[in-house]
């Protein structure tokens, strides 16, 4: 492959996780020189470098389940949630940003304050969002998480699984309590004269959820 800069463009912006992939796969190929002559197919599953059905599936039968997906989906919250939280890491819900790239013309800006609307400050940035984790803080002890990314990946990592899962459980209530608040304002039109509504729609979900 030549040295001259990849041409490529993405429909979304790569940030975090993506973006440090994206570059860990740039530098993988950058080493390799491609030539003129034939292109020769081969399936390193198999010792014949033939592709079978059968290797592809024992490759895909002893691949372990990334973590994050695994521990979502083990939570005793709603299906619908579980979608929600997945869409989430993803960054694929459709927040204001989201929605601009599909050629959505409205206002970008976030319906708590004057910023734009993306995931990471509607759930973490926004003073709005910041009230509601520090009064978690305050009543439980626990730092807040930071991002997504965080949250998902290294936030609780020096508590035993089963309190992780519970104080997951927890936090996606809030999450999905921020969510919904912000869907009343902006599709409901009702006004909010403060952070408690997401506060208590987040405890009511969280002992509605404890029964499953």
């Amino acid at each position: 492959m030549n040295r001259a800069p990849l041409n490529i463009s993405f429909k979304r912006t790569l940030v975090e996780d993506k973006m440090t992939a994206w570059n860990n796969l740039v530098a993988k190929i950058s080493a390799y020189q491609l030539s003129d002559g034939r292109d020769i197919f081969t399936w390193d599953l198999h010792r014949h470098d033939n592709f079978t059905v059968q290797s592809m599936y024992q490759y895909l039968m002893n691949q372990e389940t990334p973590f994050v997906n695994n521990f979502l989906w083990k939570l005793k919250i709603p299906l619908k949630i579980k979608f929600f939280l997945w869409y989430l890491q993803q960054d694929v819900i459709l927040t204001k940003d989201n929605l601009a790239k599909r050629n959505w013309s409205g206002s970008k800006k976030c319906c708590f304050c004057d910023h734009n609307e993306i995931i990471q400050h509607l759930f973490f940035d926004c003073q709005h969002a910041k009230i509601i984790w520090r009064v978690v803080q305050v009543a439980t002890g626990l730092t807040p998480p930071k991002s997504m990314t965080h949250m998902f990946r290294n936030w609780l990592t020096c508590i035993s699984m089963k309190q992780r899962r519970l104080i997951f459980v927890g936090a996606a209530a809030l999450i999905w309590a921020i969510w919904c608040t912000r869907n009343d304002l902006i599709f409901e039109k009702k006004i909010f004269s403060s952070f408690m509504p997401a506060v208590f729609r987040g405890a009511y979900w969280l002992r509605f959820w404890s029964q499953l």
